[in-house]
């Protein structure tokens, strides 16, 4: 089951290394991938496009995650990582 998880992981949240996602995201979003998405795995720009497309249907928590602003989280994370370095 492990093995499951960890690759729906990589499927779902495969991302440019500037978007940060966590474990609870992932575990928040794999099952609604693989209900809603699975069609488009493995291609993870296509599964991230399609769990957008399909907010409706998403669980509440993956829609939390889905919902949440990019731009917001990479500046906190960056901002973390700056001030740990001095």
């Amino acid at each position: 089951m492990n093995k499951l998880s960890a690759l729906a992981f990589l499927i779902v949240f495969a991302s440019p290394p500037a978007l940060a996602y966590t474990q609870e995201d992932a575990d928040a979003c794999t099952p609604d991938a693989f209900r809603l998405c699975s069609s488009a795995i493995p291609d993870a720009s296509r599964v991230a496009d399609c769990l957008v497309q399909n907010k409706r249907g998403l669980s509440q928590a993956c829609a939390a995650v889905v919902s949440r602003p990019r731009d917001a989280s990479v500046a906190r994370d960056q901002a973390g990582v700056q001030k740990a370095r001095y």
